[in-house]
């Protein structure tokens, strides 16, 4: 793995700057790149609270507490990480209580929330309440694949920072060799992180996406059939709860692929042609919303098919 700083140079000067203008805010979300760049950027920033010789906003990554943080040994940098498809309310609620203990190592405590899109809408709603009103000197880090997955009310209170999604080297070839095309495979790592493409190989993920897009293009032409597309082309495609991520995550792109083609925003990364081209952008910014509401509901555990068939309901009309 590349050193931070030459991996995500743009936001490390941005954060740089920040922290020499002593002007850190109390709650960020990091988005974009993989979930262990992800990582290594919020454990840089903590790094820089804590770090015994910070010189020009850079912790030196080498002092004790600096290696403390970077092995999980510091009780001020709490991390939430959890196996499960959601992050509840009672896990925030524990963990804030945590984090509202008094500092031992410095000044200053600090919550990472890892893949912070797992999060229930109680668990949002309850951490947003702590975002809103912080107590004590916290600092609120969430991490997460794309922005888009979080509740606006988050969005619009805490300070957004993209990484480049410059493919990890590591990751690409990991999954070269569990039988993806390197091409697809950094294209794939743009949308999706690594963990549950792992679960999948090529073919298999370029299936999905042609169903995928396949189904939208039947919707599009109000063909009320395509309820039945759920069933035969996309559910025998998806496996499990990992590959059912990938279906949302390919979902949001696909959206945001439309946008960039009827603006001309930027390159699109997996279509060529506007697939939504009889809805108008505010029929598509509720199918967007649609989608959003879509994901919440399958993080409270309702059944993936239904989500699905109720999608088709909606984007036919």
């Amino acid at each position: 793995m590349e050193d931070i700083a030459v991996e995500q140079p743009k936001v490390i000067t941005e954060f740089q700057t920040i922290i020499q203008a002593k002007m850190l805010s109390h709650a960020y979300l990091i988005d974009g790149s993989s979930s262990q760049v992800r990582n290594q950027v919020a454990i840089w920033l903590a790094q820089s609270q804590f770090c015994e010789h910070l010189e020009a906003g850079m912790p030196d990554q080498t002092c004790q507490r600096c290696r403390n943080i970077a092995l999980g040994d510091n009780p001020d940098v709490l991390q939430v990480e959890t196996d499960k498809q959601s992050i509840g309310v009672d896990d925030i609620k524990y963990f804030k209580k945590e984090a509202n203990m008094t500092a031992t190592q410095g000044n200053r405590r600090v919550l990472i929330i890892n893949e912070a899109e797992k999060m229930t809408s109680a668990a949002s709603n309850n951490l947003l309440k702590t975002i809103e009103e912080p107590e004590g000197n916290l600092m609120i880090i969430l991490l997460c694949n794309s922005a888009k997955q979080m509740l606006p009310t988050i969005q619009s209170r805490v300070q957004i920072f993209h990484l480049s999604n410059k493919s990890n080297r590591d990751e690409v070839k990991d999954l070269v060799e569990s039988g993806f095309k390197e091409n697809t495979a950094q294209l794939a790592l743009k949308i999706s992180d690594v963990k549950p493409l792992m679960t999948m190989d090529g073919e298999g993920y370029q299936k999905l996406h042609a169903a995928i897009v396949n189904w939208l293009k039947r919707c599009n032409s109000g063909q009320l059939n395509s309820f039945i597309d759920v069933q035969t082309d996309i559910m025998p495609l998806i496996e499990n709860k990992d590959q059912q991520q990938i279906f949302f995550d390919i979902m949001n792109q696909l959206f945001s692929d439309v946008l960039s083609i009827r603006y001309q925003i930027h390159d699109p990364l997996l279509i060529n042609e506007d697939i939504l081209s009889n809805k108008t952008m505010p029929t598509i910014v509720n199918y967007s919303e649609e989608l959003f509401h879509a994901e919440t509901m399958w993080k409270s555990n309702v059944a993936f098919q239904a989500i699905l068939e109720d999608l088709s309901l909606k984007y036919v009309n």
